[in-house]
């Protein structure tokens, strides 16, 4: 009995922590661009040759690629954040430029 209160115990607090431990991803931007700066790291000049670059990657290869700088992934795991980020935002389509 004592060992099911401790069981059921660490799985509330797992949960809960977990639950905290969330980043939140910010709401589909209407302008749709290759580089998100949201801790603003980059000057103006190197986000723009960053999205040069990756905009003439995309047309040579058909294989964008998104980067979003950010602060801190507040406790989440950066490879299921980035997926989670990747879905919330769904992939970017000729229809949406």
């Amino acid at each position: 009995m004592k060992n099911l209160f401790f069981v059921v115990l660490l799985t509330t607090l797992l949960c809960t922590n977990f639950s905290f431990a969330q980043y939140e991803i910010p709401k589909t931007p209407d302008f749709q661009t290759s580089v998100y700066d949201y801790y603003n790291l980059l000057s103006a000049s190197q986000k723009s040759n960053l999205e040069q670059k990756l905009i003439k990657y995309s047309d040579t290869t058909s294989t964008q690629i998104v980067v979003a700088i950010i602060a801190s992934t507040e406790g989440e795991n950066i490879n299921y954040l980035g997926a989670k980020w990747g879905q919330a935002w769904g992939n970017w389509t000729s229809e949406r430029r």
